[in-house]
């Protein structure tokens, strides 16, 4: 805690050093090896934070907050889920697309006018299987949005979220992706596609792009959540060396959304995200945290009732934590200890 506070202290008394429009200074980005790249080919680490759900809580969703995340936060990265299937509100995709459409709208505008990176994930959280029924708006949606955003240099297509199921192997999520990608191909050619992996997103070492027809730009997704695995860092470590990856989603807490904040688990994959060296192969790797909402669980990076407020800044203790790494460990600068 000391640590933590003595960072919050630093970074108020130095102020904050971040770019003016990371689009603008980036350009498109691009996978070189296992390397997400600027436009110029330079490494790049996009950091930043996911919305809790665009149906969930929209009053997190506002010009104000974008202008916070990245002034206030430094973040370069937002991600925006959007659930298709999830019928415990009727503002779910399959129920109420126009909803979604329009707020969709106003996100990408506001990252736009920012210079912010923007992450348009298609959410599931109920049916682990690409192939359900309840997912069959993603091909529809993909051509949609990839037609209306063709242009745009910051907007990256998170295509599955956490696919998970017994019968879920690599080859069903390659066969989702041999689908899309080319939908998404044929309207934004080097738009930057993200693809999940077997088990909600952990089983890199099952990752096989010689499957893929067109692994031009394509990243492999990993979700941890530090409370809970622990175990699994080894084997990231190891993998973020041989293929792409980009983590969309991560807590510092349980993989329920509840429990204890683990600061050193997290610091630990912070680091390794950060910079990392196997055999003379030098890694960073872009992460989002979950999640920017204020809903009363300890994933939320903002106290209850923030939102509605409009108190942009209300922290909780993790919320604390991931602010205080989106400041002061940007890639340009020196590794802070927290």
């Amino acid at each position: 805690m000391k640590k933590l506070l003595l960072c919050l202290c630093i970074s108020l008394l130095t102020g904050v050093s971040f770019a003016q429009n990371p689009v603008a200074e980036n350009g498109r980005l691009q996978v070189i090896g296992h390397q997400l790249c600027n436009e110029k080919g330079k490494p790049l680490q996009l950091r930043g934070m996911s919305m809790f759900g665009l149906m969930h809580m929209p009053e997190c969703l506002t010009w104000n907050s974008f202008k916070v995340l990245k002034a206030d936060w430094n973040s370069n990265v937002v991600r925006v889920p959007v659930l298709m299937a999830n019928y415990s509100n009727p503002n779910n995709y399959n129920q109420n697309p126009d909803f979604n459409n329009m707020l969709i709208d106003s996100v990408v505008t506001w990252s736009e006018r920012l210079g912010l990176y923007c992450i348009i994930d298609w959410h599931n959280d109920r049916f682990g299987n690409p192939d359900d029924s309840h997912h069959k708006k993603a091909d529809a949606f993909f051509e949609l949005m990839s037609t209306k955003y063709a242009g745009k240099k910051n907007i990256i297509y998170e295509l599955f979220n956490e696919p998970y199921g017994k019968s879920v192997t690599w080859d069903t999520i390659v066969k989702n992706a041999n689908r899309i990608v080319p939908i998404i191909r044929k309207n934004n050619p080097l738009a930057l596609i993200l693809i999940g992996t077997p088990e909600w997103d952990q089983k890199l070492e099952m990752v096989d792009p010689s499957k893929l027809n067109d692994s031009r730009n394509i990243m492999y997704t990993f979700h941890f959540y530090a409370s809970s695995h622990r175990s699994l860092y080894q084997m990231f470590a190891d993998q973020i060396h041989r293929v792409p990856i980009f983590v969309s989603e991560w807590g510092t807490c349980e993989s329920s959304g509840l429990g204890r904040i683990d600061t050193l688990t997290s610091s630990m994959f912070l680091k390794t995200m950060k910079h990392h060296v196997k055999l003379g192969d030098t890694v960073s790797v872009s992460w989002c945290n979950f999640s920017y909402g204020d809903k009363a669980e300890s994933t939320s990076a903002l106290k209850p009732n923030s939102c509605s407020e409009g108190l942009w800044n209300n922290t909780t203790a993790g919320g604390d934590f991931i602010k205080c790494w989106l400041k002061e460990n940007s890639l340009d600068k020196p590794m802070t200890d927290q």
